[in-house]
């Protein structure tokens, strides 16, 4: 049984095309880049937003407004206070690299003293004005009582189409690091001369899946995440995007398989390279 190609934007574009069935529905005036569902004009809602993230809590006229959480476009989280749609008040950022800053907000921007937790253990604790570190007050390793304990990562439960849409961030901030990358001396790895789209026809060609899965796999996708080494080897594999842990394995394994890339390079130095690829599931 085999996969059907597909390219990337096409992901995106149907990622970003599910419903978004709710009572009460109101749209936020921003060129279409931003959806608001949720009570009207003051309650509890979820903004959908491709500048912000995905934002969930209480809002005013479709702007966060009191507690609430920003999943940001580029990965980081933020808990707490929000004032005419910014982070006003007290919050906490947690970063995929282990860091957690707690502390005061004005603006979306540090602005009072705030606490960063370093994955090491270290400490540091500074008065920040306008996004600016003033003064550093402490910089220590070990757990000073006079700070606390860093804070644990809440739990939160999300629904389908808040998991879908983060996804569909995490693409596109992906493919906007590739832009970037490309106007400043970056080379992207190339598959067998071509890019990655050329990869996803040629795992979507190879990739198999349970026979038992045959009559519930129909139109089902698989993002898969990879690094294309200095060498070129494909490591680090993993899916993450897909509800069938079955269908997953399978896409992940065909990804394995792949042979050298050209590695990627910026200013000539070969580079490590985060890649993504889509595989979706076909009984043609």
């Amino acid at each position: 049984m085999k996969a059907k190609p597909m390219l990337m934007t096409l992901v995106a574009a149907v990622l970003s095309s599910m419903s978004l069935c709710a009572q009460d529905l109101r749209y936020n005036p921003s060129y279409d880049t931003e959806r608001y569902e949720g009570q009207w004009p003051k309650g509890e809602g979820v903004l959908y937003s491709y500048e912000k993230g995905l934002v969930i809590g209480t809002f005013d006229e479709g702007r966060p407004e009191g507690r609430c959480v920003c999943y940001k476009p580029n990965g980081e989280v933020y808990w707490g206070d929000f004032r005419k749609g910014k982070a006003t008040g007290h919050g906490r950022i947690y970063r995929d690299n282990g860091i957690v800053i707690v502390g005061e907000y004005r603006n979306g921007r540090y602005h009072g003293t705030d606490t960063l937790y370093r994955k090491n253990g270290t400490v540091h604790v500074g008065k920040y004005r306008k996004g600016k570190l003033k003064s550093k007050i402490l910089d220590t390793s070990g757990m000073p009582a006079s700070v606390g304990r860093k804070p644990d990562y809440p739990k939160v439960d999300l629904k389908r189409k808040h998991e879908d849409f983060l996804k569909e961030l995490e693409l596109l901030w992906e493919e906007r690091n590739l832009r970037i990358r490309q106007n400043v001396g970056f080379v992207n790895p190339r598959f067998q001369g071509g890019s990655v789209d050329d990869f996803a026809l040629w795992v979507n060609s190879r990739v198999d899946y349970p026979t038992r899965e045959r009559n519930s796999a129909e139109g089902r996708t698989v993002i898969v995440e990879f690094f294309v080494m200095e060498d070129g080897s494909v490591a680090e594999v993993h899916a993450i995007f897909g509800s069938d842990a079955a269908l997953n394995e399978a896409a992940v394994n065909a990804v394995k398989k792949s042979p050298k890339w050209e590695p990627g390079e910026q200013n000539g130095q070969k580079k490590r390279v985060k890649m993504t690829v889509p595989v979706v599931f076909s009984l043609d």
